[in-house]
């Protein structure tokens, strides 16, 4: 599905407006990890000199979005004296800009596997970004960034900063309601195919939020059938990979936020590399007791006994930070000034 939002011939001005208005639509209803945020000052021209920044948007947004992701964009370069690129999910492998209603679109119906491609692609083409850059993502963003980190990191990620990510999956999904004006469409699309069994490979290959759903009373077909997280996190027997956790590993800082009422991530302590108990949809484990932490399945331990891995908790839901907390963490992390948080 390329465009679930304008018509065909529209122009660009109206395919951004129509972008954008789905954007708040699916936030208002509940299913869109969207980012609000607006520059409260003047934004001038960025002080080049400090290291790039990448950020990657959460689903239902786009990396353009004139509500949130681009003045977002802007403040960032400000505050951290550099470039920043917001990556987009352009459908054709050739196109790494310019295509907002597939970069929407493409959060819910392109699998993660192929995000992760696009994003590397992104990153790939930009010549500012070719000696390492910092990382910031927004919900599902994260897990394309951590996706690129085991699989690629070249150019490699410096510091990676996580808002309200899903590191380790999600227990259920939002449900995306019908008959909801500009949204019918998408939430359709999005329903037929979870209908036909989140763990099936028809919808494995194509809904990114199957990708990473991991049912805790159904580990076995989760590490069976699902076709990219249980990889990522190499969980899978026979399939781990020491160039996942090698990557992983040479992180320079990891920092996590937490949403202390998020309703979006269930459970909301993936954000921090918690999850339930396996066989439990109840009790949960902090980071330090899972598995994944105890064996260091992916590097996680390494970073944390190394005083890599920082982690924070905002108040309220799912992206409801505060302009200022998010760019004090861009002061401290990307451009290593002395800032107490």
């Amino acid at each position: 599905v390329a465009s679930l939002a304008w018509a065909a011939g529209a122009s660009a001005a109206e395919e951004l407006e129509a972008a954008a208005a789905l954007a708040a639509r699916l936030e208002e209803a509940g299913v869109g990890q969207v980012v609000r945020f607006s520059a409260e000052t003047h934004v001038g021209e960025a002080l080049r000199g400090g290291s790039p920044v990448v950020m990657m948007h959460g689903m239902g947004d786009f990396g353009s979005n004139p509500m949130g992701m681009e003045p977002l964009r802007k403040s960032i370069a400000e505050e951290a004296g550099a470039h920043v690129r917001s990556v987009e999910l352009c459908s054709r492998r050739e196109q790494v800009e310019g295509c907002p209603t597939e970069d929407q679109s493409n959060g819910f119906l392109m699998n993660m596997d192929d995000q992760v491609e696009q994003f590397a692609r992104v990153v790939r083409s930009d010549s500012e970004l070719s000696g390492g850059f910092n990382a910031i993502g927004f919900s599902q963003g994260n897990l394309v960034i951590r996706g690129y980190i085991h699989r690629y990191n070249d150019p490699p990620v410096k510091n990676f900063l996580s808002m309200h990510g899903v590191m380790m999956g999600v227990a259920g999904l939002p449900q995306c309601p019908l008959g909801v004006p500009g949204i019918d469409l998408l939430c359709k699309s999005v329903d037929s195919l979870a209908s036909h069994g989140i763990y099936t490979p028809f919808v494995q290959r194509r809904l990114a939020q199957a990708n990473y759903y991991r049912d805790p009373k159904h580990i076995g077909m989760y590490l069976r059938e699902g076709h990219f997280l249980p990889y990522i996190n190499n969980e899978v027997e026979g399939g781990r990979n020491s160039t996942y956790t090698h990557n992983f590993r040479a992180l320079e800082k990891l920092v996590l936020v937490m949403a202390a009422d998020d309703t979006m991530v269930h459970p909301k302590e993936s954000e921090h590399f918690g999850f339930f108990k396996e066989g439990s949809m109840f009790e949960m484990l902090d980071m330090h007791a899972t598995p994944w932490y105890v064996g260091d399945w992916f590097g996680l331990r390494t970073l944390d006994e190394a005083g890599r891995v920082d982690r924070y908790t905002t108040p309220g839901n799912h992206l409801r930070f505060t302009r200022d907390f998010l760019l004090q963490l861009v002061r401290r992390y990307f451009t290593m000034a002395d800032f107490q948080i």
